[in-house]
């Protein structure tokens, strides 16, 4: 059986996009605006500072960098320094004289973003905090992103025929270690995340994943755990924030979105996989969640 995390990111069409790997020489300092996808930056080399919601965060070679919402942000040699518009140093790039391409001391960094549909929002993502600073140096840190980036960085070093596939791909392993090493890095987890690595909450989270359109009730839930009905609600709602009743709902509605993007199956039949016993019902959670009827959302997606 495929597992959750794996089955989240493939529903939602997560892809790596890899940017640049780039020289930067100091002084520097380009903005980033919010690009509504999850944005990644990894030190290479050199010395660098995130400045974000407050706070400055610096970084040592190997140090990643992730935005999972993709908020504005700051990168810079050192703090208080004067930015460039990111979107300006990026068309510069182009040209014969790249801004920052010289000067006294240069820092290496590979950046990129996740595009991932979001119509409906996962917990994965909207739980996490708004920058995560994996650091190379601490012991938490896996031996798999420390091989992860060379990996990358040489791909990039000497493109040959189907480079942008790897990269995408090694982009896309450095996010899954990225998240393991983040929850491994919590002193008490919280969120969908540390539900993953909760050995019965992962038991009811896989049925409602692999059961979407059968009938699933607290009961087959918490017998799905090996919990009483009022333990598993309680423990559920304490780890992830939400019920188990909200998070079945909401995983329906994927489903739904990607039945309604992919085929032309009857409204009939999309609501009877999605669990729903008429069109109507489920034609009312849809609207309830999307604020457009599913008939609207298919013709939007075609």
């Amino acid at each position: 059986m495929e597992d959750v995390l794996s089955d989240i990111f493939r529903r939602i069409e997560l892809k790596g996009c890899v940017y640049f790997k780039r020289d930067f020489w100091s002084p520097w300092a380009m903005e980033i605006n919010n690009p509504g996808m999850a944005q990644f930056h990894v030190l290479i080399r050199g010395r660098c500072v995130l400045e974000a919601d407050g706070g400055k965060y610096h970084a040592a070679p190997g140090d990643v960098f992730l935005l999972p919402r993709g908020g504005g942000h700051i990168l810079a040699d050192q703090p208080e320094r004067d930015p460039v518009a990111g979107q300006i140093v990026m068309k510069s790039f182009q040209g014969e004289h790249p801004m920052f391409s010289t000067g006294e001391v240069s820092s290496q960094l590979i950046c990129g973003h996740y595009e991932y549909r979001n119509e409906v929002d996962h917990p994965l993502l909207e739980q996490l905090p708004s920058v995560i600073h994996i650091r190379s140096f601490e012991t938490t840190a896996p031996g798999i992103i420390n091989s992860i980036l060379p990996m990358i960085a040489g791909e990039m070093n000497a493109p040959r025929p189907g480079m942008d596939s790897i990269v995408e791909r090694l982009a896309e392993i450095l996010l899954v270690q990225v998240l393991r090493t983040h929850l491994n890095e919590q002193k008490h987890p919280r969120g969908f995340l540390a539900a993953l690595s909760d050995t019965r909450l992962m038991k009811a989270i896989r049925l409602i994943h692999a059961d979407t359109g059968s009938d699933l009730g607290l009961d087959e839930l918490a017998g799905a755990a090996g919990m009483s009905r009022s333990a598993f609600a309680l423990h559920f709602k304490m780890v992830t924030g939400f019920s188990p009743h909200a998070y079945l709902i909401q995983w329906r509605m994927f489903r739904a979105c990607e039945l309604l993007r992919t085929n032309r199956l009857p409204l009939v039949e999309v609501a009877d996989r999605v669990g729903y016993e008429s069109e109507i019902s489920f034609s009312r959670a849809f609207k309830k969640i999307l604020n457009v009827t599913p008939a609207e959302y298919r013709r939007a997606a075609s």
